[in-house]
């Protein structure tokens, strides 16, 4: 049955109805996407399931913490189409869909948002859906396969796909979106909200200038309405835009003025599926916060906002949100949890004059809401929440509504998670994977135990398509992170130079690990360069995110 809290969010979004603060807040949980390149070319046997029971991170203790201890109620899935299926219009691939669903599962026991995304770029092996590659209909075939899976669990939403990008004709993936809605619709999965990208990464400061807000606004459910179907965008706060540095350089809720503006005149909503910064970095503190407190202000038109990322991500890289155990990074506690909590999060608002009762997935109580002509206004005064969105046990939480007074009490248990190790992306001879390309190979990255300190430049930040310059060492060093099995034999693998259109350059070397930076190559570093790089190279395991370089 459908849950009174997916319900009010539906009413609140046709609506059109601000509420105290957004409905969904929540953090990525990677690992299934790990060896995926901005072209949608996946190398499964780099994929780090980020469940414990597969030797990973433990994403449902994760996943069990953020909620209990930091308020949150939605979770991203990333994952790439080649770990599903063995080719474009198969069968799912039936023991990788096992280890899947397991973490769809554990999300799904939180009570939370789960959010499915198919970390692919609107591509499968360099080939655009729908032009010039997979067809449409092999496309929706894998999202009917997973809408009858999961047409009976409302709280699954379906993210069509990560970060298209040059794709030639935005009105044609429109229609692609299209054949999918309809294929996820058909399969039974009609309560299920859908998520809609755009071209150029789906950034947030592009999307109505590339075109995507105005062709996607032609995409209808079945029975013509679009009230289940939300815009997703992402948005880093780096100084290139990427999400590949730890510091922030602004908040960007001036790039975001031109979208709130469209989907208020047009009436629609939209989903900050990405966003983040540096974990512990002042710049982020300041900039993230203040961008989620912008998305709060305008929630009649933005649903929720999810952090970049945790999972199979350990403390070495440089946007985790990782837990260890239940300690939170500064930017998880300050922004993520606190800008959410405050502002009426985790089990959503009402809109005026509904009320509803629903369980409350934070604390395990139940939490009352009451309409503005009752006793208790729960847009001003949390009321009856009982809801322990820091894990503060036993307390209870009382608010003034705006036309009367309420009361809740609850006894929220502290969530006591414990994180998987896996060490994943350490010790490399420069910067710790997904790191920028152009950096030197210094601390506080650890070097191998020989190998020399790599050469400078050479190329993006990005987890594919070339070894960026910092890395130079790595493999004569003989070095490897203990989640991957690597090569340590091969002296020349990453010899070469490259540029990228972040203009650093360089060849470099060292005096025993042949280093020298690569910014393109051949498969799966320095992801995000979207100019021609020159350079040479075998692959190393990309085991990140796929930060977008967007035009604003």
């Amino acid at each position: 049955m459908r849950s009174s809290v997916c319900a009010a969010a539906i009413l609140a979004l046709s609506v059109g109805y601000a509420t105290a603060g957004v409905q969904y807040g929540g953090v990525n949980i990677a690992g299934f996407d790990f060896g995926c390149d901005i072209q949608g070319a996946c190398d499964t046997s780099k994929v780090v399931a980020p469940l414990h029971q597969y030797k990973g991170q433990d994403g449902a203790a994760q996943m069990q913490h953020f909620v209990k201890d930091d308020g949150l109620n939605a979770f991203r899935l990333p994952v790439g189409w080649q770990w599903l299926v063995d080719s474009p219009g198969s069968p799912l691939n039936a023991a990788h869909m096992e280890e899947y669903d397991a973490l769809v599962q554990a999300c799904l026991a939180t009570g939370s948002l789960c959010i499915i995304d198919i970390h692919n770029y609107a591509r499968w092996d360099g080939l655009i859906i729908g032009q010039g590659g997979p067809t449409d209909e092999q496309f929706a075939d894998l999202w009917s396969q997973l809408a009858t899976k999961y047409a009976k669990s409302p709280k699954v939403t379906m993210g069509i796909v990560n970060e298209p990008h040059e794709v030639p004709d935005i009105k044609v993936w429109a229609q692609t979106c299209q054949t999918v809605v309809n294929a996820i619709r058909k399969a039974g999965a009609t309560e299920n909200i859908i998520t809609l990208p755009g071209n150029g990464y789906t950034s947030a400061g592009s999307f109505v200038s590339s075109g995507s807000a105005a062709a996607l606004s032609t995409v209808k459910d079945v029975d013509g309405t679009t009230d289940k179907l939300i815009f997703e965008v992402h948005k880093y706060l780096d100084s290139d835009n990427s999400g590949t540095h730890t510091e922030c350089v602004s908040s960007y809720v001036d790039k975001m003025e031109d979208l709130t503006t469209w989907l208020k005149n047009n009436k629609r909503q939209a989903i900050l599926a990405e966003t983040g910064g540096g974990g512990s970095t002042a710049s982020c503190l300041k900039d993230v916060c203040e961008l989620l407190s912008y998305l709060n202000d305008n929630s009649d038109v933005y649903s929720g906002y999810l952090g970049w990322g945790a999972g199979s991500f350990d403390s070495t890289y440089e946007l985790s949100l990782t837990p260890e155990g239940t300690k939170d990074v500064p930017l998880m506690t300050q922004c993520f949890s606190k800008m959410f909590t405050s502002a009426g999060g985790s089990a959503g608002t009402s809109p005026p004059g509904n009320s509803t009762t629903t369980p409350d997935q934070t604390s395990g109580n139940s939490t009352t809401s009451s309409g503005d002509t009752g006793s208790g206004n729960s847009t001003s005064g949390n009321t009856g929440s009982g809801n322990m969105s820091s894990g503060n046990t036993g307390t209870s939480n009382t608010g003034t509504g705006s036309t009367g007074t309420g009361t809740g009490t609850g006894t929220g248990n502290a969530g006591t998670g414990n994180t998987g190790t896996g060490n994943m992306g350490s010790g490399y001879g420069g910067a710790v994977p997904p790191v920028p390309g152009g950096s030197s190979s210094s601390a506080p990255y650890p070097t191998p135990s020989s190998g020399g300190s790599g050469g400078g430049g050479g190329g993006m930040a990005m987890p594919t398509g070339g070894l960026p310059g910092g890395q130079g060492g790595y493999q004569q060093g003989g070095y490897q992170p203990s989640t991957f099995a690597t090569s340590t034999t091969s002296s020349a693998a990453y010899q070469g130079s490259g540029s990228s259109e972040y203009s650093n350059t360089g060849s470099g070397s060292n005096t025993s690990g042949n280093g020298g930076g690569n910014g393109g190559g051949a498969a799966q570093w320095g992801s995000k360069s979207k100019a021609n790089v020159a350079g040479s190279g075998d692959s190393l395991p990309d085991m990140g995110e796929d930060d977008e370089c967007e035009a604003d």
